[in-house]
């Protein structure tokens, strides 16, 4: 395929919705996908934070603009209930069981979705996402990993559940430091998790200005993580570390 035509085939298409129906509730999902997208691109899901949506996530963290090659999903959760923050809005589940498990079903069914449409290559399957939605993105690390490749978790941290996680997967972890949210201390224990879950030695190495590289013994299961001077936010270049980290990974 010559250089013009592979440039025509990744230029960005106007964003599609994705409906579907899942336990009698209406679930969507925004997908930006390269124009005539070929078969074997990989697949970034895009998990919004609390009261955030879809939409929004896609403008924000902009990963179709920095991967234009991938099949970028956006979906969006619907209401949960913040007991912490006293008020609800959309989000996703918090905890395995929760909800009869609805978000992971969801996930489930697009993924189904997303592969019957678009024939992606399956062992480049990615996921990212911001506060809950890096919340989220642990909760799939504990439960889905056999079908995803590496995880990038934003401002967010796991629950006591992520200690029943038993496959290793590459995590890139971004928090700051000021966060009132989510502390920092809390996000260092999810990210030691993720060290004794990939067998990771706390050697530390520089992968990135600003980011820690910790590599297990044997295998490609890294932990990297950044601890940046912010609060609960999605800091500037973190997109394009993200796109990097997933490029660096596949499954075996």
């Amino acid at each position: 395929m010559n250089l013009a035509l592979l440039a025509l085939l990744s230029l960005p298409q106007q964003p599609t919705t994705l409906n579907l129906t899942v336990d009698g509730a209406e679930r969507t999902a925004v997908v930006h996908a390269p124009t005539g997208a070929a078969s074997n691109a990989p697949v970034v899901f895009v998990f919004h934070g609390f009261t955030g949506n879809a939409r929004q996530a896609a403008r924000a963290y902009d990963l179709h603009g920095a991967w234009p090659e991938a099949v970028v999903v956006y979906p969006q959760g619907l209401i949960v209930d913040s007991p912490r923050l006293q008020r609800s809005g959309p989000g996703w589940q918090h905890a395995p069981g929760e909800q009869g498990d609805r978000d992971l079903k969801f996930f489930d069914a697009l993924l189904a979705k997303v592969k019957a449409d678009y024939k992606p290559d399956p062992k480049r399957v990615y996921v990212c996402g911001m506060s809950n939605g890096a919340l989220f993105s642990f909760l799939l690390l504990t439960k889905r990993a056999d079908s995803i490749a590496a995880f990038a978790p934003i401002a967010g941290g796991a629950g006591l559940w992520f200690r029943d996680a038993k496959t290793p997967r590459p995590v890139l972890m971004v928090h700051g430091k000021e966060d009132t949210l989510v502390p920092l201390r809390g996000a260092e224990l999810t990210r030691d998790a993720c060290l004794r879950l990939n067998g990771a030695v706390k050697q530390e190495r520089e992968w990135a200005p600003g980011y820690t590289l910790y590599k297990p013994p044997v295998g490609s299961n890294v932990v990297v993580w950044r601890a940046h001077d912010g609060g609960h936010t999605w800091p500037p270049g973190t997109t394009e570390m993200i796109v990097r980290f997933f490029k660096e990974h596949r499954l075996p």
